[in-house]
């Protein structure tokens, strides 16, 4: 089963998120901050990482790298979205 990591710190969305996810065939593991969600890529291996762009001790952006060096696919979900932080994300090799 295809594993996802899910980062966000906003806990009200964070569970459905998980909820959609899972009926997609995903076993799904979630994080609320940028070093939870180290410590869970240090420990596991995920087919998807889907992170916040503002997180309480970080950025979103943060992840990616070592994520995308894992072989995981990387989605940046937002609610403050700009081009610059997109633009980034991008190149550091976002999926979406």
């Amino acid at each position: 089963m295809p594993r996802a990591l899910l980062v966000d710190d906003d806990t009200s969305s964070l569970a459905p998120l998980a909820e959609l996810i899972q009926s997609e065939g995903f076993s799904t593991v979630t994080a609320t901050t940028l070093s939870q969600a180290r410590t869970l890529l240090e420990d596991a291996v995920f087919d998807v990482v889907l992170t916040d762009l503002i997180l309480p001790d970080g950025s979103g952006l943060e992840l990616m790298e070592t994520a995308a060096a894992m072989g995981a696919q990387v989605v940046l979900i937002t609610g403050h979205a700009s081009v610059e932080p997109a633009v980034q994300a991008l190149r550091r090799g976002a999926t979406d």
